[in-house]
């Protein structure tokens, strides 16, 4: 397996070498690599690392498709060409164990198809990923690391690279790291209000919105901090909540009991 470690947004120490390589022409071949410029709404890209956040979708979305896609350069042509991609090693950095894992086929994510192919006349083709979410991912990050595989038609013949802190330059549009995790931001506002709710922690929003309906996106917004008789109403309807769980609802810590602020206790 290739030993693949995350890079950019993931790991600290690495700088960008430059901007986007020219592109050269290969006379009589072609190639393949991953795209750089798509902008999709959950995703953010930088150097090989696709940050994928479950942390605004609400949480009864269990599921969601990403697509990454794999751009030819060089001749088109008027036939299928194939190429295979593969699941390859993450390693995980040493500051990040314990906040990272490798993602698990069946678990992080579905099974897809490994076998690729830039289509007759077609100059892009895409790979569609579906990504699971699990409790998980609460307390720490899954990665994913998915590499193209090169053929006699379809070659690497152009990335960008990257040059790390020890000098060594590494080609990044060869493959896709996929990290997910569900952060969601502690809202500006919640300072005002720890008399309803309590020492903020990420488990106890997500709660909140779940029980409540509410939309994550709107939750950490401002203008939510200023509906304050409807948060007091929160606040005491999510106490009585969870004094009548069984089995307890523990903080992310295990052994905390997640409660509200001292103006929700009835």
């Amino acid at each position: 397996m290739k030993r693949i470690l995350i890079i950019a947004a993931i790991a600290s120490g690495l700088f960008w070498s430059g901007c986007q390589k020219d592109l050269d022409t290969y006379q009589g071949e072609s190639g393949i690599y991953f795209d750089h410029q798509e902008k999709e709404t959950q995703n953010n890209l930088r150097a090989d690392t696709l940050s994928f956040g479950w942390g605004q979708i609400d949480g009864d979305i269990l599921e969601t498709k990403i697509s990454l896609r794999i751009n030819l350069i060089g001749d088109v042509v008027d036939y299928d060409r194939k190429f295979q991609v593969l699941v390859t090693e993450t390693i995980i950095p040493e500051e990040l164990k314990g906040k990272m894992e490798a993602a698990v086929e069946g678990v992080d994510y579905r099974a897809f198809e490994t076998e690729c192919m830039i289509p007759a006349h077609e100059v892009s083709t895409n790979l569609d990923i579906t990504l699971l979410r699990t409790e998980a991912l609460q307390t720490e990050s899954r990665a994913l690391t998915i590499a193209l595989q090169e053929t006699e038609e379809l070659k690497f013949l152009y990335s960008r690279e990257i040059t790390d802190k020890e000098n060594n330059r590494r080609r990044i549009d060869l493959q896709r790291v996929i990290v997910m995790n569900e952060n969601l931001a502690k809202p500006d506002w919640w300072y005002r209000h720890e008399a309803i709710f309590g020492e903020y922690s990420m488990k106890k929003s997500i709660t909140i919105c779940d029980v409540m309906g509410i939309d994550r996106t709107e939750w950490i917004s401002n203008d939510y901090g200023n509906r304050t008789a409807y948060l007091i109403f929160i606040g005491q309807y999510m106490q009585r909540w969870l004094n009548e769980q069984n089995p307890p609802i523990y903080e992310e810590d295990g052994e905390t009991l997640m409660t509200m602020g001292p103006d929700s206790q009835n």
